[in-house]
């Protein structure tokens, strides 16, 4: 699986240890990180996100265990849509800014995903339909975003303090 590293400015830029483009600012809780991916839309392109972005989390220091599930979680049911609803080739962007963690999903399929409203009465958890449910359960914020090409769905969810 190929998976190209691209800088906080979003473009390609040599590998770098890990895979990943940061600025690890972790001594300054009011200084950003950032840390982005392009990853083909492939099978495994959900599981690569899940291994860069505990990674990177884990690495910034800033983030419990529950968080961590939670943002890996919400991570690959965004990438997974990406794969099987997109086009073009995925990018994953993560940034840390003080408590609050962005995580962002880029593909070049012009279509908006349908945004869950309010939690229905009776959940379906059926196999199809579940991720944006997910996602707007478990983050802070949620929505989308047109791009040109594509659109851009994304998350935020505050960080419990880091003891």
């Amino acid at each position: 699986m190929r998976t190209r590293w691209l800088g906080a400015d979003g473009r390609a830029h040599g590998g770098a240890p890990g895979g990943a483009a940061h600025e690890d600012t972790a001594d300054d809780p009011g200084a950003s990180s950032h840390a982005a991916w392009e990853l083909q839309p492939e099978t495994r392109a959900a599981s690569r996100a899940r291994t860069l972005t505990a990674a990177t989390l884990r690495g910034w220091r800033m983030i419990q265990p529950a968080d961590l599930d939670d943002v890996v979680l919400m991570v690959d049911e965004l990438i997974t849509n990406a794969v099987v609803h997109g086009a073009g080739p995925v990018r994953l962007r993560l940034s840390l800014r003080g408590a609050r963690l962005l995580a962002e999903v880029t593909d070049d399929a012009p279509g908006s995903p349908l945004v869950p409203g309010a939690a229905p009465g009776v959940l379906d958890w059926s196999e199809q339909g579940r991720g944006l449910l997910l996602v707007t359960a478990l983050a802070t914020e949620f929505g989308v975003r047109p791009g040109r090409p594509g659109k851009t769905v994304w998350f935020s969810r505050l960080l419990a303090a880091h003891p």
